[in-house]
């Protein structure tokens, strides 16, 4: 029995996690499906653990409170990663409270206690959804439409796509065709002009630019 709960934990903990990361993968952000799951399925291994040596091993409840807090505790150093790697931006912070969040999520799994986990994934996911898109519709951010003619490189499209991710923009109807010896690119985000900037000037050092239109 305490080999089935213990799979039936880690499954739901991928899945959960897996959902969540979802989200921050299709967001483009720099921890997304892979290391959400690892994240929650940790913690839930964590707290499985103290869970049965309690319970096997005559532990003291206490055991339980001391692992969670090690978990949300190591889960700082995690996080405060994916902020170093965005310095100088505000991207990386709703990552690193994911991160957080999912480490959590992981704990309560591993508690036993299914029903809030799920309730606790769908406010998640509901959040960084819904209010995502407030945030990027009524607070202070704009919609800028690119039309760029380069010069063909390889990887052009890739280091395009690692740029926004530094930059924490999501890159939106992207489109590259060759024109003979040059790519045309199309695609858009939303973001504040600071950052619209930013990106700007890491675009211009990524390529060599023939044309260049914002709309």
């Amino acid at each position: 029995m305490d080999i089935l709960a213990t799979l039936l934990k880690l499954v739901l903990a991928i899945a959960l996690g897996g959902l969540i990361g979802l989200e921050r993968e299709a967001s483009q952000k720099p921890a997304g499906f892979r290391t959400n799951i690892l994240v929650c399925v940790g913690s839930t291994m964590m707290m499985t653990l103290a869970v049965l040596l309690v319970q096997s091993k005559g532990g003291s409840p206490d055991t339980l409170v001391r692992m969670a807090a090690g978990v949300i505790t190591g889960m700082g150093f995690l996080g405060a990663g994916t902020i170093l790697q965005a310095r100088g931006t505000i991207a990386g912070l709703t990552t690193a409270s994911t991160l957080w969040l999912v480490a959590g999520l992981g704990l309560v799994i591993g508690a036993g206690y299914y029903v809030p986990a799920l309730i606790f994934t769908a406010l998640t996911i509901t959040t960084l959804l819904l209010f995502g898109k407030i945030e990027a519709s009524y607070l202070h951010k704009s919609q800028f439409h690119y039309h760029i003619k380069a010069k063909a490189r390889p990887y052009l499209l890739s280091s395009l796509r690692k740029l926004a991710l530094h930059h924490g923009v999501r890159l939106e109807r992207l489109a590259m065709k060759q024109e003979g010896a040059s790519y045309l690119l199309t695609f858009a985000f939303s973001a504040s002009e600071e950052k619209e900037q930013e990106f700007n000037q890491g675009l211009l050092e990524l390529a060599d630019i023939e044309e260049l239109k914002i709309d």
